[in-house]
């Protein structure tokens, strides 16, 4: 794990989801440069057997087979986009000028379809962002951590509180 993910960790007390999707962060950000040109290929849904960076994950991260899916979809992103603890993913999409009425779209999808969209929804963002924050919102994908992200959108970036750090819990 790099220094600046134990450091956030240390500075900023997060819930084990987000603490989780940190961790998983700094793994994908510390591998070897084929095993990200692996992650950045995972692909969702296909008749394929992820490589064995994937399982290192699965085991390291205790990932359970009903969330692979998730995986599958969400490590080529964390690859594309590093994490960066100063910049909420909702404020690096209004800063990269991503259209309004294109989040207000990808936030009203059903899971599923959002995780499917999440690529192009980023295509537009070249530097990395808040990951536990972004991670959790496609874990939960429920209203409050939608209406958070839609808040970084559209208001800027706000400090988070400790209350924020466990806001996505209730609502699944």
């Amino acid at each position: 794990m790099s220094s600046e993910v134990t450091r956030t960790t240390a500075e900023k007390p997060i819930d084990p989801v987000r603490h989780r999707i940190l961790g998983i962060a700094g793994y994908v950000a510390s591998v070897p440069r084929g095993d990200r040109a692996e992650l950045r290929r995972l692909k969702a849904g296909e008749n394929h057997v992820p490589p064995e960076v994937f399982w290192r994950l699965v085991g390291r991260y205790e990932i359970r087979p009903d969330e692979e899916a998730l995986w599958l979809r969400v490590l080529p992103l964390m690859v594309d986009h590093g994490h960066r603890n100063d910049l909420r993913a909702g404020a690096a999409l209004s800063r990269a000028g991503v259209s309004a009425s294109r989040v207000e779209r990808w936030l009203r999808l059903d899971r599923t379809s959002a995780l499917a969209e999440a690529r192009r929804l980023l295509s537009k963002v070249d530097s990395g962002f808040d990951w536990p924050d972004f991670g959790a919102l496609l874990v939960f994908w429920n209203d409050r951590a939608r209406m958070a992200f839609a808040r970084d959108f559209f208001l800027g970036q706000k400090p988070t509180t400790d209350d924020d750090a466990s806001s996505t819990k209730g609502d699944e």
